[in-house]
């Protein structure tokens, strides 16, 4: 079964009720008592994500990845062109083995991939960042040394803006993103992905339930938008050609160099 599938459940109402009330019950009952334990554990903790952890926010950036995509969708976007000239086109086929419909259809299945990371990582940062303005919650360190309210409503300070955890919400749309297409690897994924929210907490800009929205928010839009928008025809190139990593990454490298 692919991952897709094994994913679906988050999607349901009864998830969405379970997350809801589990965000209620850490906001009102346990952020801040994890939030002052947390200010307990060894130094080196606090420098493994400070230095390691948090840091790769910046290389994994939802924008940095929505320009890729976007270069790479540019770079597609004469690829009917090319495939009508046939020199090009057999430069491609000799260097590659693969025969005019493996190339026509790889090319096709890297454009939607493209453009399910760019909607998904959009939609997720745009719902993020509207949650953000709206609740207005105090990020830790204004609330605990500068006495904010814990709300701050209809609020775009930076400093009120905790709640969902935007890092969070990006690494986990990228890791579900992930998850769908490589169908392997998802506990080194998920792994990362939580390091990354916890990192919010050492770094003193989340509570728990800031990581918890993000998370569930991060993981649903990638799985909505590929249901409803790409999965039929994604599932009809896989129908007729397998399609492996190693393959659209040879097929990237000899386009560039055409």
């Amino acid at each position: 079964m692919e991952n897709i599938e094994k994913l679906k459940f988050l999607t349901s109402l009864k998830v969405f009720c379970g997350v809801f009330l589990l965000v209620l019950f850490f906001f009102n009952f346990l952020d801040i008592m994890i939030f002052e334990l947390s200010r307990s554990f060894p130094g080196i903790i606090f420098i493994f994500f400070r230095k390691f952890i948090d840091p790769l926010s910046d290389i994994f950036d939802p924008f940095v990845l929505i320009v890729l995509c976007s270069l790479i969708l540019l770079l597609n976007s004469n690829i009917k062109h090319i495939l009508r000239n046939e020199k090009k086109l057999n430069i491609i086929k000799k260097q590659t083995g693969f025969s005019f419909e493996k190339i026509s259809l790889l090319f096709k299945y890297l454009s939607l991939v493209c453009k399910h990371f760019i909607i998904s990582l959009a939609v997720a940062g745009i719902l993020c960042n509207i949650f953000k303005y709206i609740i207005g919650v105090s990020r830790p360190k204004y609330f605990f040394l500068e006495g904010y309210d814990r709300f701050n409503f209809f609020n775009i300070d930076q400093k009120v803006n905790s709640f969902p955890s935007g890092h969070t919400q990006a690494a986990f749309t990228l890791a579900m993103l992930l998850i769908i297409y490589l169908n392997k690897y998802t506990l080194y994924i998920l792994i990362f992905s939580i390091l990354m929210g916890l990192s919010r907490i050492f770094m003193s800009m989340h509570f728990p339930s800031d990581l918890i929205a993000g998370a569930y928010l991060g993981s649903v839009i990638p799985i909505l938008t590929y249901n409803y928008f790409y999965r039929n025809d994604i599932e009809k190139i896989k129908s007729k050609q397998d399609v492996l990593i190693i393959d659209i990454v040879k097929l990237l490298y000899w386009r560039f160099y055409i």
